[in-house]
């Protein structure tokens, strides 16, 4: 396939040299993030810091002047390898991002010609990273300006057929990504590039990813900006490029000040230098630059038409290969004309963070999450994907590796099964036996009775503990519908698989989520419960983001948190029983459960981006069969656990004691009485 020599180019990459131990690397399918770098780039910054370390353009010591040389090499180097017509044009960044974000700052600074301002139009399209929407949005909303799209066909592919209504008399600026890093489209520029010149808008180009893999030429391409990156085309980290053409950078004025970007300064006045210095203060990444150069050498030598032909051979192996996995469903274009080598898929009926976990413990290095291109994930309605990126030194193998990865993590994946592992639940069967039915199954029935999920919808449950909530929501959005639970105990999940979902109810698939961070389901949710979780989660803001991230535009999310211990009695008499025979210490450590305020969960909600919140408390009567001793299981499950279970008879009886004289008054023969009371946040995902 292709024409290049894999295994030759596998060996000069140090990276996929075998460890120490004899172990290997992983199988590395993530090089649309970033891409590994061969020995040719790695000498080359050894060699730079160990012999011609020196700042550029300022010595003339013999060791400055080399420097200097080495860092305008490589600047020579990377305009030759993208068709620039003089170095000059080239202006080195941090990184792609900075490279627009240097852009929007100067265009909002230029002068008239140039300067996009109020009423103004920018132009972007719906595929775009972040990195190409979120300074042009900043950009709008600082001066005044509107922001129109450009959207994506059902295929994949950008929706062209309005380009006229789009791109008008009063568009400034077309922004537009040259191949997409989660779809692997690859977008035909020339047509609007002649649309932006008909209408006098400058056309700024995203070549983060086409640059590694196509070989551009920027003139040829008919864009006015181009930005990529240095690590996606085995060039170190901390280089990006901007190239623009000559004339407009010399009339824009620079992003930052400092040394080497002015020319003079007096008292009252300073000019600027000329590009590219001006846009380059400061002492630059003269080491990356130099690692970027060789970078250029390297692909230069392996030829770039070879590397677009293996590319395109990969591709096309891979979609044929992997579209044999049942249940797959691709993201993007399912055929390789104008194609990038990367993938983005589902599987159906498989939660995202089962595949990405699967793949990650087989050794296969993939990336999974919104790709930093949420507006490509809402028009094909998923909050995140998988996705598979592959480059010059992959193979059919791997291919091969990741589709049979994929098809037994599908053929294994259970919906009610216990794992096997989990063969122990006498800790937390108490929980179902008579927490469950006594305290939280109440709680359950005011919940989802509250939201009235409809029947259809998909529903998340956040600390399903034995699956009580999980199993009232299938209840509710019906056979159409479908219900994923999720537990930070994967001792609650078995307990909850133990009980499949009432005739006439959506399938439930349980998956166990770590706590720090907060892991779930990576699917497009019309609902999210949460109960009882985030006290014990670490970081609360991520986890509100995560539920935000999981939930399509539009729906509804609802998070039960318990009210302080003078809203719960039932609580409150455990608590005053702990001070009373071991001490407020203890106490305390029973108390931490019930701290987190309604407040503070409004806000975080707010935070993470959801509108109409409101905040209730809601009081619910419970019935605890079993009576007291049956109640007190409830210290197993709180931060004072341990400290109850190493008590010796005596004083556990006289624990058991003081919460018998504390709930005297509500105790009968049917078990304990009381109201337990919650703070209940609502919102919905903008």
């Amino acid at each position: 396939m292709g024409l290049l020599d894999v295994e030759t180019i596998r060996k000069s990459f140090p990276f996929f040299d075998p460890a120490a131990d004899g172990s290997g690397p992983p199988v590395y399918l993530d090089s649309a993030a970033t891409t590994q770098k061969p020995s040719a780039v790695l000498d080359q910054l050894n060699a730079y810091y160990t012999r011609s370390n020196a700042n550029v353009h300022r010595g003339v010591y013999r060791l400055a002047v080399e420097a200097t040389e080495l860092y305008e090499g490589a600047r020579g180097k990377v305009a030759a390898f993208v068709g620039a017509r003089r170095s000059e044009e080239i202006v080195f960044t941090k990184n792609a991002t900075e490279a627009v974000n240097l852009l929007s700052y100067s265009l909002m600074w230029a002068e008239d010609e140039h300067r996009i301002g109020p009423g103004d139009e920018i132009v972007v399209t719906e595929m775009e990273h972040h990195s190409n929407l979120i300074p042009w949005r900043l950009l709008a909303e600082r001066v005044g300006a509107k922001i129109s799209y450009l959207g994506i066909t059902n295929d994949g592919r950008l929706d062209l057929s309005d380009l006229e209504e789009r791109v008008t008399e009063r568009t400034k600026l077309v922004a537009v990504v040259h191949a997409s890093n989660i779809l692997g489209t690859v977008n035909p520029i020339a047509p609007i590039a002649a649309r932006a010149a008909e209408v006098g808008a400058l056309l700024v180009v995203d070549a983060a990813q086409s640059v590694p893999h196509l070989g551009i030429d920027v003139n040829a391409l008919g864009a006015d900006f181009v930005t990529f990156s240095g690590h996606k085309m085995c060039g170190p980290t901390g280089i990006g490029v901007l190239w623009g053409k000559y004339d407009l950078l010399a009339e824009l004025p620079p992003f930052l000040g400092g040394g080497e970007m002015i020319e003079t300064v007096t008292l009252d006045a300073m000019a600027y230098a000329p590009p590219p210095l001006r846009f380059e203060a400061g002492t630059p990444p003269v080491a990356q630059a130099v690692g970027l150069g060789a970078a250029c050498d390297y692909l230069d030598s392996l030829g770039m038409d070879a590397i677009a032909a293996h590319d395109q051979a990969l591709i096309e192996y891979a979609l044929d290969r992997l579209a044999q996995v049942p249940g797959i469903r691709f993201i993007g274009p399912e055929n390789t004309a104008d194609r990038l080598p990367l993938m983005s898929f589902v599987l159906d009926g498989v939660p995202l963070q089962q595949v990405r976990t699967a793949l990650d413990q087989a050794g296969i290095a993939v990336r999974s999450g919104h790709h930093c291109a949420q507006l490509a994930c809402s028009r094909f309605g998923i909050p995140a994907a998988v996705r598979a990126s592959f480059y010059l030194y992959n193979t059919t193998a791997e291919v091969d590796f990741l589709a049979d990865t994929l098809e037994r993590t599908r053929s294994t994946t259970t919906v009610y099964a216990t794992p096997p592992e989990l063969t122990d639940t006498r800790p937390v069967r108490p929980y179902k036996e008579i927490l469950m039915p006594g305290i939280f199954e109440p709680w359950g029935h005011a919940l989802v009775g509250a939201l009235a999920p409809a029947p259809g919808a998909r529903a998340l449950d956040v600390g399903t503990g034995p699956g009580t909530v999980a199993r009232l929501l299938a209840a509710a959005v019906g056979p159409a519908g479908a219900v994923v639970g999720t537990d930070i105990s994967a001792g609650m999940l078995a307990l909850a698989k133990e009980v499949p979902p009432a005739a006439g109810s959506a399938a439930i698939q349980y998956v166990e989520c770590g706590a720090a961070p907060l892991h779930v389901s990576d699917e497009a949710f019309d609902l999210v419960t949460m109960q009882q979780v985030l006290q014990y989660v670490p970081d609360r803001r991520a986890a509100v983001a995560e539920l935000r991230r999981a939930l399509r535009p539009g729906a509804r999310l609802a998070i039960a948190t318990w009210l302080p211990l003078d809203r719960n009695p039932l609580f409150q008499a455990l608590h005053e029983a702990l001070a009373a025979v071991l001490g407020h210490e203890a106490a305390a450590l029973f108390e931490e459960p019930w701290s987190l305020a309604g407040e503070e969960v409004a806000d975080l909600v707010a935070f993470a981006g959801f509108g109409q919140v409101r905040l209730d408390q809601w009081t619910v009567p419970v019935t605890v069969a079993g009576g007291v001793e049956a109640l007190s299981c409830l210290f197993s499950f709180s931060a004072v656990g341990p400290e109850v279970a190493g008590l010796g008879s005596e004083r556990r009886t006289a624990l058991l004691d003081a919460v018998r004289a504390n709930l005297a008054d509500r105790t009968d023969a049917e078990g304990v009485h009381a109201l337990t009371a919650s703070s209940v946040v609502t919102a919905t995902a903008v």
